[in-house]
């Protein structure tokens, strides 16, 4: 939704989220918002119990959880998120997310250049 090369509207709210990106039954429906130099906005929309095993991100992350609740594994702890919580995680730091109930989280991965699967 470029709309010139000094901003960008990437989402219009919740709404137009939930439209663009629905629920799959137990899965985990990936939705890129926006993607540059800078950071990569990517859309999750998890069933519940959907989950994304221990994993690792080359660059540093925020988590926000829009709506819905998670669990946030890092290390030997685990968070129970919910809505307008966030997390930063440095890059290649493993973690895990399963959904507790149907939700919808944020991600931005900061400085994406790091990221080889562009």
């Amino acid at each position: 939704m470029a709309d010139d090369a000094r901003w960008t509207l990437i989402a219009t709210g919740l709404d137009q989220l939930r439209e663009q990106t629905p629920f799959r039954e137990g899965h985990t429906a990936p939705s890129r918002l926006f993607s540059d130099d800078d950071v990569r906005v990517m859309h999750l929309a998890l069933d519940e119990g959907a989950e994304l095993k221990e994993h690792t991100a080359p660059s540093p992350i925020l988590v926000q959880v829009l709506e819905g609740r998670i669990r946030f594994d890092i290390g030997d702890e685990g968070h129970d998120l919910g809505p307008g919580a966030m997390i930063h995680v440095a890059g290649s730091v493993p973690h895990a997310v399963t959904a507790v109930g149907a939700s919808r989280i944020l991600i931005l991965l900061l400085d994406p250049r790091r990221h080889t699967h562009r």
